[in-house]
This record gives structure tokens, C-alpha cells and sequence, in this order.
């Protein structure tokens, strides 16, 4: 199951992510790192995006690195 899977105020657990490069250390940097609890908070018109928070962080990704985050629902 993937972070894009959820529904607007359901929560998940990041399991692990494929994303590498900038995009990783950009998250990792925000706090967005597996063990973490968030929460989908909106997803965009078309569902082209989806916003989280994670702690006191909210962060639009977009839907093919949303994808590529596995996550455990809560």
C-alpha cells in the first residue's frame, strides 16, 4: 500500500520508500522517514497531489513519489 492509497484523514506508518537523490534527502530532511505517523490531509483536483502532515510538518507530494512510499495504515 502506497501513501496515494488513502483516503483524505486516514493515517499510515512509513514502511520504506523508493525514491533516491534529492527528493530522499529533501524528505528525510523534513522528518518523512520510515517509523513515522502521518496523516493524508487533501489530495488535489484530479487527485494529481495528495498534502500530509507528519508532526508539525505539511508537505504536498506528487502522485508518482506518493506512489513510491510504502506505508502501514493505521
Amino acid at each position: 500500500m502506497s501513501v496515494f492509497d488513502l483516503s483524505v484523514g486516514e493515517s499510515g506508518i512509513i514502511k520504506a520508500s523508493s525514491l533516491t537523490g534529492s527528493v530522499a534527502a529533501r524528505l528525510n530532511s523534513l522528518g518523512i522517514v520510515s517509523g513515522k505517523k502521518f496523516t493524508v490531509l487533501a489530495f488535489s483536483l484530479f487527485r494529481s497531489s495528495v498534502l500530509i502532515g507528519c508532526g508539525t510538518v505539511r508537505l504536498g507530494i506528487r502522485k508518482l513519489l506518493a506512489k513510491k512510499i510504502e506505508v502501514d495504515k493505521c
